[in-house]
């Protein structure tokens, strides 16, 4: 089975994830820990997928599993902060940027994951594309400091999930894997019960000044962490089909959707996402998208 066509669809879910997320993270769930849980436990849903054939093995592929689990929910709780302190066109692609690079470095120094010369090439034009669609972030939205420390953090927790979940399925198989890094990620978000100044985020649901009630909150949350559990069923299923490096290399079509989401949204609700959308950045963009284009072709060839 080709992984490209089910990478490029995860991605497009993935770039709706992280725009329900800005808007909720920005309005009436601020608080990136809380945010965390929320979606790490609706991942404990796996355990649907236990009569489809899940044996529970405590090997080499259970560790592997765990460990992905808990360094994914340090990878959404480092893209949440990152979210709540910077534009979702500036987040997407830089923890989009890093990930495939961590993957890349990662993958072949520790295990002689190679890929061959034109994937190389793809992986290149694809990297080149992603930083001509964020030039403009890079010299005036993104300076070396804390804000830029989580985009960084977040990209490498999520190529380490990634890296650790591929491992867990080359000792066992894709189910297994799946199910126990997902458990294990809803187990580990429990915890956040214990202390009483974090659950008290946990249960706290805000009324923001854009009219986002509890309800509208709840609905958003739903729609944003389906979007996001397809992606990461599909992102998931795409690394045991190869590289995550390559995988990982296609989260520019995640940046074009939230592109063209932030041009609908800006006419009607431009407060909810605050995007710089002026003429000379939208051929920047767009440039980007071709060049992302290109390394799509590479890699279909």
């Amino acid at each position: 089975m080709n992984f490209l066509p089910i990478s490029i669809i995860a991605y497009a879910f993935n770039g709706g994830s992280i725009l329900i997320d800005k808007i909720l993270i920005r309005t009436s769930l601020p608080k990136p820990l809380a945010y965390t849980f929320y979606v790490n436990l609706l991942q404990v849903l796996a355990i649907f997928l236990i009569p489809f054939g899940f044996s529970l093995h405590f090997d080499l592929a259970f560790y592997l599993a765990v460990a992905s689990g808990f360094f994914g929910v340090l990878a959404f709780y480092t893209l949440f902060s990152a979210l709540k302190h910077n534009e979702a066109s500036v987040v997407g692609p830089l923890v989009g940027a890093f990930n495939p690079l961590f993957s890349l470095l990662l993958g072949g120094l520790f295990l002689g994951q190679i890929l061959s010369f034109d994937q190389y090439l793809a992986f290149f034009v694809l990297m080149v594309g992603s930083l001509v669609l964020t030039a403009n972030l890079w010299r005036r939205k993104v300076q070396f400091s804390k804000k830029l420390l989580w985009i960084i953090a977040s990209g490498f927790f999520f190529a380490l999930t990634y890296i650790l979940i591929r491992e867990s399925f080359v000792y066992s198989n894709f189910l297994n894997g799946f199910i126990i890094s997902r458990i294990a990620a809803a187990l580990i978000v429990l915890t956040f019960l214990i202390p009483k100044s974090v659950r008290s985020q946990v249960i706290s649901f805000e009324k923001s000044e854009h009219g986002i009630t509890s309800r509208n909150t709840l609905i958003l949350l739903i729609t944003g962490q389906l979007m996001g559990g397809i992606s990461v069923t599909m992102l998931t299923f795409g690394v045991s089909l190869a590289s995550p490096a390559l995988v990982n290399s296609l989260f520019g079509v995640q940046y074009l959707v939230i592109l063209i989401a932030s041009f609908l949204l800006a006419k009607k609700h431009p407060h909810l996402l605050d995007e710089d959308l002026n003429r000379k950045i939208i051929i920047q963009k767009i440039l980007g998208a071709v060049i992302i284009s290109i390394g799509l072709y590479l890699l279909a060839k």
